[in-house]
């Protein structure tokens, strides 16, 4: 039996990358999809190749860093499903020049990281946690990075996009606190892979993580607030 067979779920980036191979590995395990990103031909290209008859995967064009956006999410995820089994909070940037800190960066590039890293997953788990608490065994997956643990704090490199995937991580922790018994809260480190984000120099692939977030969403509901990569717990 597909091991997501009629999970309703949320995907953030699920255009490319990371976001795309995870959509492509969740339908193929059986769940149904509402596929958001900030392009509409790439989600549209997207649903073509995933699934040309429409049956699983519908998509919604928005930028996250709107503040309306989550409740455009939400409206759309009810009128399709009326609850939600898994959100996948995947769509994230990282601007920093490669060697930079704070002193050479600027407030801007600081701004941006915030606000896509954090604060869209933070309004979309509130506007969608009505729907979660109607859901099978419901999850949160905030998708973070190995560069935002506490030992990576000790770098002066990528400094707005290692503070932004920190506190992603706090907040990953205080909210499993807060919701446990209701909803499953953790996050997912996919590694270092070749995307536009991650760059050609990357070790690993997008659907190597995507296996490791299939792990992760299927893993026993009582694991929450905890830092995942590769189907195993790490520290935060």
């Amino acid at each position: 039996m597909s091991q997501l067979s009629g999970r309703r779920i949320v995907i953030t980036g699920a255009s490319r990358g990371v976001g795309l191979e995870t959509t492509r590995l969740f339908l193929a395990e059986g769940a149904e999809i509402l596929g958001v990103g900030r392009d509409p031909a790439r989600l549209e290209a997207a649903r073509k190749r995933l699934d040309p008859d429409g049956h699983r995967l519908t998509t919604l064009a928005v930028d996250l860093t709107d503040e309306r956006s989550a409740a455009r999410i939400a409206e759309a995820a009810t009128e399709r499903w009326g609850a939600l089994d898994v959100l996948f909070n995947n769509a994230g940037i990282q601007i920093d020049g490669s060697a930079q800190g704070f002193v050479d960066s600027s407030e801007a590039v600081l701004k941006e990281a915030l606000a896509v890293n954090l604060m869209a997953p933070y309004r979309l788990c509130l506007a969608l946690l009505p729907l979660l608490q109607k859901g099978r065994e419901p999850r949160i997956v905030n998708v973070s990075s190995g560069a935002g643990n506490l030992e990576s704090m000790r770098s002066a490199t990528i400094a707005s996009y290692r503070l932004s995937k920190w506190a992603l991580n706090g907040f990953t922790m205080l909210l499993s606190n807060e919701l446990r018994g209701q909803v499953a809260v953790n996050a997912f480190d996919p590694g270092w892979v070749k995307t536009d984000l991650g760059g050609d120099r990357a070790p690993g692939t997008p659907d190597e993580s995507a296996r490791g977030a299939l792990a992760l969403v299927t893993a026993p509901f009582g694991d929450t607030g905890k830092f995942w990569k590769d189907g195993a717990e790490i520290p935060f």
